[in-house]
């Protein structure tokens, strides 16, 4: 083990009685730790210290000096100076087993060696005793040993929280693996796990991570009944049956996921990452059309638009442009625009002015980078376009046997 030791001159009523005081204490420590190498911290005026303590440690001890090297601090009384030094020797010996003795010196020396203690995951010692006059009473020395990084692990989960709260995920769970293994981290480590899994949509990871997490947050028992529904309507749908429940059993996991995808793009404008945001409310769109298709019987999504299909539900309307629409097996190619279209013309009143209202963000994602342009989209667009998703989704979907308002609180994010 290694013993790094920064060095004063002493105190004491004389010279010679500081002296004699300072190279008892440090010896002490020495004697306490039975280092393998000493590395003393000291200035020009203290390094004539370091002979005067191994002889101590001979004379007291009956303990032959360990290897050592000594470090000079050319400007004890500076701050940086000293901290820059310490840290750099602690950075060299980062997969050693060493402790910070930190009994003497400057006041800004043992204020960086503690600092580096704090920082750097190491312990810190001063040596204490029975005191008289403000001086240790030679013979009744202990160690005494602060473990300062308990503190540190606690800045390191603020700091992870406040990541996680940024929806910065990944950083929140980094930050966490710098942390010691106490059980705060276990379940911080879960709950950021949960909700990186589940802002990537992979619902079912998030569900395995947050399925027995402590309810730290009102939201999170909510967040756990929308993410079950979402795998029971996924494991449902891969169920033998009937066409007509089917299609009802996707048109509630749609819209779950059309809510979630809404969230999921709120969170990239909160993290000023327009043109994702703009990329996933686009998804939004055409999920919009997708879900409000069902209602006629049409999936749009794993399935085909087939003319045979709507030609039987378009009784007044003019079929000849979807007929133009279909290749030879019969399946209607079309974009997000003639969906909303043939909404329309299958009764639903409202589609054609729903997409109108959304079309200039439509154009405006087009031009963006993450799609067809080189533009990228402005926060205020993207804030004005995810407002009036909203509003249209609250319009158009309402009455899908799915109350959306907890919906939309139900999948929303906790902070924490």
């Amino acid at each position: 083990m290694l013993l790094l030791m920064t060095v004063g001159t002493g105190t004491g009523t004389s010279h010679d009685d500081a002296v004699s005081r300072l190279a008892r204490s440090c010896s002490f420590a020495i004697f306490s730790y039975h280092p393998q190498q000493v590395i003393y911290f000291c200035s020009e005026e203290s390094k004539e210290m370091v002979p005067r303590i191994e002889e101590a440690l001979f004379s007291l001890h009956s303990l032959s000096p360990p290897s050592s090297s000594v470090c000079i601090i050319t400007d004890p009384s500076d701050f940086s100076h000293c901290f820059d030094l310490i840290f750099g020797v602690v950075s060299l010996y980062r997969d050693e087993e060493l402790v910070i003795e930190a009994s003497s010196g400057t006041r800004e020396m043992i204020m960086a060696a503690e600092i580096v203690s704090f920082l750097t995951r190491n312990p810190v010692s001063h040596v204490a005793g029975e005191k008289k006059d403000g001086m240790i009473i030679p013979g009744s020395e202990t160690v005494k040993e602060m473990i300062l990084y308990a503190a540190y692990d606690q800045l390191q989960l603020h700091r992870a929280t406040e990541a996680f709260n940024q929806s910065h995920f990944g950083s929140a769970i980094r930050l966490l693996e710098g942390m010691s293994p106490i059980p705060e981290r276990d379940v911080y480590y879960a709950l950021f796990n949960g909700y990186w899994h589940w802002d990537k949509m992979n619902y079912a990871e998030a569900y395995r991570y947050l399925e027995h997490l402590p309810d730290m947050n009102p939201l999170i028992p909510l967040n756990r009944v929308f993410l079950q529904n979402l795998i029971d309507l996924d494991r449902r749908d891969d169920t033998i049956l009937n066409r007509r429940d089917r299609l009802m059993v996707r048109q509630q996991k749609y819209i779950h996921i059309l809510i979630d995808l809404l969230h999921n793009a709120k969170r990239r404008i909160d993290g000023e990452r327009y043109d994702d945001a703009a990329a996933r409310m686009y998804r939004v769109v055409e999920l919009i059309s997708q879900v409000l298709l069902l209602r006629y019987g049409i999936d749009d999504n794993e399935e085909k638009i087939r003319f045979n299909d709507i030609r039987k539900l378009l009784k007044k309307a003019d079929i000849s442009a979807y007929a133009r629409r279909s290749d030879r097996h019969g399946i209607v190619r079309i974009g997000l625009r003639y969906k909303f279209l043939l909404l329309e013309d299958l009764g639903m009143s409202g589609a054609d002015r729903w997409y109108s209202s959304m079309q200039q963000y439509i154009s405006v994602r087009n031009d963006s980078v993450l799609a067809h342009g080189l533009t990228p989209v402005p926060g205020d667009l993207a804030n004005e376009m995810w407002d009036g998703l909203r509003k249209v989704i609250t319009e158009a979907c309402t009455g899908i046997n799915q109350d959306l308002e907890e919906l939309y609180r139900s999948s929303e994010f906790p902070v924490l």
